[in-house]
């Protein structure tokens, strides 16, 4: 690709499809249009969308729209999710294997297995879904933590957890934006050790709607450039891309500064 300032280097990510510096973002279901000019600009910075307008997914978006917006997505390489809220409705209603087909048959790329709200489900109930969900033939994504914070953090069981989901096949966990904030102020040594199971490959850590570029900032501060972010706005998928390349103010320009000698 020809840039306006060929002569001009910043720190590169991996090009797609790639294995780490992921960014997965999520969106209420934007229109079509909304999608196509987003996509112009940023499509090469989007490794995965997941769609969280859940009572839309539910209620007031057609099958047909979401086909379409899948289709869209994936002209650029980009996999598309539902977000989790719809699996728990499935399983408070027993209808977890027609929700699995649903997914399969819109389009999406997989499912997400989550537990952020209802209650957690049984170990064994558990890893059945998750073994139902691969032999649709759907990619499996899981999560840890809660959207409430009310079951209390433990770090060893959700560290357990994470290892015992990529025996089953699972290919990527997200850690909870409410979890991760609160950690950051509490107990970053538990972010600390969920990190060092697979901050670059197998984990995403959410940024979520609260000060997402904050979030941005003191995760690529911690762990590095090559960390994997998920729950990205459309509106701060550029910001959150120059903030890992150390190009923001949020990032506080690092690029420039460590390359003032250069």
């Amino acid at each position: 690709m020809h840039t306006a300032f060929p002569m001009l280097k910043v720190m590169q990510i991996p090009p797609k499809p790639r294995d780490r510096s992921l960014l997965m973002m999520s969106e209420v279901g934007i229109p079509l249009r909304a999608t196509e000019d987003l996509l112009e600009v940023a499509g090469s910075l989007i490794d995965y969308a997941k769609i969280t307008d859940h009572t839309g997914l539910v209620d007031r978006l057609s099958a047909a729209w979401i086909k379409r917006k899948v289709a869209l997505y994936n002209a650029s390489g980009i996999g598309v999710l539902p977000g989790g809220i719809p699996f728990q409705l499935a399983v408070l209603q027993h209808r977890v294997e027609e929700y699995f087909h649903a997914v399969r048959d819109l389009g999406f790329a997989g499912v997400e297995i989550s537990e952020d709200v209802i209650e957690p489900l049984p170990s064994d109930k558990r890893e059945e879904i998750i073994a139902r969900a691969l032999e649709l033939g759907l990619q499996v994504m899981t999560e840890i933590g809660r959207k409430n914070l009310d079951v209390a953090f433990d770090t060893d069981a959700v560290c357990r957890q994470i290892l015992r989901d990529l025996e089953l096949g699972v290919s990527k966990i997200y850690v909870e934006s409410s979890e991760i904030q609160e950690l950051a102020l509490s107990n970053p040594g538990a972010l600390d050790r969920i990190a060092a199971l697979g901050k670059n490959q197998v984990l995403l850590f959410e940024l979520g709607l609260n000060q997402p570029q904050e979030k941005a900032a003191w995760l690529v501060e911690r762990y590095g450039p090559d960390i994997n972010l998920a729950s990205v706005g459309p509106a701060d998928v550029v910001a959150v891309d120059a903030i890992r390349r150390g190009m923001h103010r949020k990032a506080a320009y690092r690029y420039l500064t460590e390359h003032s000698g250069s």
